[in-house]
């Protein structure tokens, strides 16, 4: 079965990674990158739209233009959650020093934050995840994170901040 699939993103970095997916599936899948214009119509009257589309086109309208019908498909996709928590017997603002130097560590960039947590986005080779950090506590600090997102970015990155914060935390 064919699928259709509209992909926008917002820079030249996110298409050349859709590029590399592309690439990387090639082997795996019939995927052609059309030239010219995708076109999504929904309409009664689709005789008289391709009527009008051929008049507009020069030479073979039959190689040029290619016809599917779509209906949409429920992304069947799940975002996938680890949670990961620490005991640490540090002050919490030398906990919040050391978040901040693994985050920095793993290219995460700050997104944003609200009276608890700190939200990072990270980019890894296996992927973009959210990190999202709490430090609670005086005297012995507990720290929570979730990493959130798709694909093996998320095992990724739990397993990292795992390694770093067991060497932290003294094991």
């Amino acid at each position: 079965m064919g699928y259709i699939i509209f992909v926008g993103y917002d820079t030249d970095a996110e298409r050349k990674r859709i590029d590399y997916l592309l690439e990387k599936w090639s082997g795996r899948a019939v995927i052609k990158k059309p030239r010219g214009t995708v076109i999504h119509i929904e309409t009664e009257e689709l005789s008289e739209f391709l009527e009008e589309l051929f008049s507009k086109l020069e030479g073979d309208v039959e190689e040029k233009v290619e016809i599917y019908e779509a209906k949409p498909v429920r992304r069947k996709v799940e975002t996938r959650r680890r949670k990961l928590e620490y005991s640490i017997p540090e002050e919490k603002k030398v906990v919040e020093r050391f978040v901040e130097y693994l985050m920095s560590k793993l290219n995460a960039s700050f997104a944003g934050a609200d009276a608890l947590a700190k939200v990072y986005s990270a980019y890894t080779r296996k992927g973009r995840a959210t990190i999202k950090v709490i430090v609670l506590g005086n005297g012995t600090s507990r720290v929570l994170f979730e990493v959130e997102g798709f694909g093996e970015a998320v095992d990724f990155l739990a397993e990292k901040i795992d390694e770093e914060l067991k060497l932290f935390a003294g094991g």
